[in-house]
């Protein structure tokens, strides 16, 4: 009894020195994989969470210099509102890029093109927005850029605007 008792307490340290190199193997092994999954694909994204919209905008770096530009928008009104605006000829809803310097809207940087317009009860009118860009589109001074969208409410029946929306601003340093 007393020898199985001294080969369950007593373990060679090479075994246990090759568990543990082998654990920490493992571990640098798997978090490298992580850390290349999430490396391309740095993204900046703010949402305005106001009271009578919801407009996020989003940056996502692609490949060979390349970044998807994506801007929501849910615009808060009763559903028939928001469908009149849908059942009316041309779209609602316009997407700028401009620059921001100092806290004012500065040049025009590129517009965005609508790929999904939506109405229902619990959003409002509601549209996406998506282009991808050269990091040069997003340069919008020397040093750190800031950059925000403009979402313009259009009504196309008497082309007038109806409501301006301005994200927050996202800073990077695109080239």
């Amino acid at each position: 009894m007393s020898r199985e008792l001294s080969r369950v307490r007593v373990r060679p340290r090479g075994r246990v020195n090759r568990r543990l190199l082998r654990s920490l193997v493992a571990v640098v092994a798997m978090s490298g994989a992580v850390g290349l999954a999430a490396g391309p694909a740095s993204a900046a994204q703010t949402c305005t969470g106001a009271a009578d919209s919801n407009l996020c905008l989003a940056i996502n770096r692609l490949d060979n210099g390349l970044f998807a530009v994506h801007v929501g928008i849910d615009v808060h009104m009763s559903l028939e509102r928001a469908q009149e605006y849908i059942d009316d000829p041309g779209d609602p809803l316009r997407v700028t890029i401009r620059g921001d310097d100092s806290g004012k809207l500065a040049e025009f940087l590129f517009t965005v093109p609508l790929t999904t317009l939506g109405a229902s009860a619990g959003f409002g009118l509601s549209g996406d927005f998506d282009t991808v860009v050269t990091g040069n589109a997003l340069n919008e001074d020397s040093g750190q850029d800031e950059i925000r969208a403009v979402v313009t409410l259009i009504d196309t029946d008497t082309n007038t605007v109806d409501a301006t929306f301005v994200s927050n601003r996202i800073t990077g340093n695109w080239p």
